[in-house]
């Protein structure tokens, strides 16, 4: 329950564009260079989408 607590909150707060709103081409930019989440962690672009990704799973009821 208390895991769910903090994605649900952000849910309602940013609505859809949490989890299902296009990511900004310009944050591939930034951290590393870009490359697959798994070879490039740190890229900003990579750790929104793994931030996404998390919102979403944890929202799913």
């Amino acid at each position: 329950m208390l895991n769910r607590a903090l994605p649900h909150a952000l849910f309602r707060i940013f609505g859809h564009r949490v989890c299902c709103g296009s990511i900004p081409g310009w944050t591939a930019h930034i951290g590393q260079k870009w490359d697959t989440y798994d070879v490039a962690p740190y890229n900003l672009y990579n750790v929104t989408w793994r931030a996404q990704h998390w919102v979403l799973q944890n929202c799913d009821d």
